[in-house]
């Protein structure tokens, strides 16, 4: 059987661009695949909020992380790209979460070259570690990953703090240490997108954040730009947080019944959640 992460190099191989949604629990999952994304993101930001109601500041750890991860990529049936933040410590941390992350199936991997504990790089004055220092971290996780065929995705945080040049550099130096995938984090405009997609010769890597720095664009306008793979992991749960807080504030003026438009369809939720075979599979036998 082919592995997710030989599915999702296959896909960068075949493709122009791969464009993978968030996905923040196992309901989004399902809505994801049966929309028919060929590949899913795993957001410590969003995971953390989901889990655990708290912020992206490096509050989860390794094995909050492959926990809720590695339930995702044991329930998906394409392959699952999952936050790593910086590796969650030492160099030790960070071999450890490598082969953890090979154990459950993940596909891809970011590791960030932030200090630790890291903070969102959207939201907070996110700053980078030395470059020798995140060039040792890719290294490292090189080496964990042995023979397995995940992919490790080398993320910089310093185009913010040091500027687009430094950014691009930083993350030659990755490539070079042996990272598959290059993400550049926070480029403020398509023009920076296109000249760091000309600037390195592996995969750019862009996180189209709803409401962060990088102005959001179409997967085909990305391919254009020169990016490989794109993630989009803040437009499903700021989605479904206002439909959310929608019944929650109509349900507080007692009201109980919103426009069935707005709401998703029960029926099609315990389908996908494979409700129909269950109740067939009782049917049969008899019983629950």
């Amino acid at each position: 059987m082919t592995s997710a992460a030989a599915s999702l190099r296959a896909l960068l191989a075949s493709e122009a661009i791969v464009a993978a949604p968030g996905i923040y629990d196992h309901m989004s999952l399902l809505l994801a695949e049966a929309a028919g994304h060929r590949a899913l993101y795993a957001s410590g930001y969003w995971g953390t909020a989901s889990a655990l109601g708290e912020a992206d500041v490096g509050i989860a750890g390794m094995s909050d992380f492959a926990s809720i991860f590695g339930r995702f990529a044991a329930r998906a049936k394409v392959p699952v790209i999952a936050d790593a933040d910086t590796g969650f410590g030492s160099l030790t941390n960070l071999r450890r979460t490598v082969q953890h992350y090979c154990r459950a199936g993940i596909a891809a991997m970011q590791i960030e070259d932030q200090p630790f504990p890291k903070i969102c790089g959207h939201v907070g004055r996110a700053t980078a570690v030395p470059t020798a220092e995140m060039v040792k971290r890719m290294q490292v996780a090189v080496e964990a990953r042995g023979d397995d065929e995940l992919l490790i995705i080398g993320r910089t945080d310093a185009r913010r703090s040091e500027g687009l040049e430094a950014a691009i550099e930083r993350l030659a130096a990755y490539g070079e240490a042996g990272a598959d995938i290059l993400f550049l984090e926070a480029p403020e405009s398509e023009e920076e997108i296109a000249v760091a997609a000309s600037a390195l010769d592996k995969p750019l890597m862009i996180n189209a954040a709803h409401g962060g720095a990088t102005p959001v664009r179409s997967p085909s306008r990305y391919a254009e730009l020169g990016v490989k793979l794109a993630i989009y992991p803040a437009g499903a749960p700021l989605s479904a947080l206002k439909g959310a807080a929608n019944f929650y504030a109509m349900l507080a003026c007692d009201e109980a019944n919103p426009d069935p438009q707005t709401m998703f369809d029960f029926k099609e939720i315990s389908r996908l959640l494979g409700m129909d075979e269950i109740v067939a599979f009782q049917d049969r036998h008899g019983g629950a």
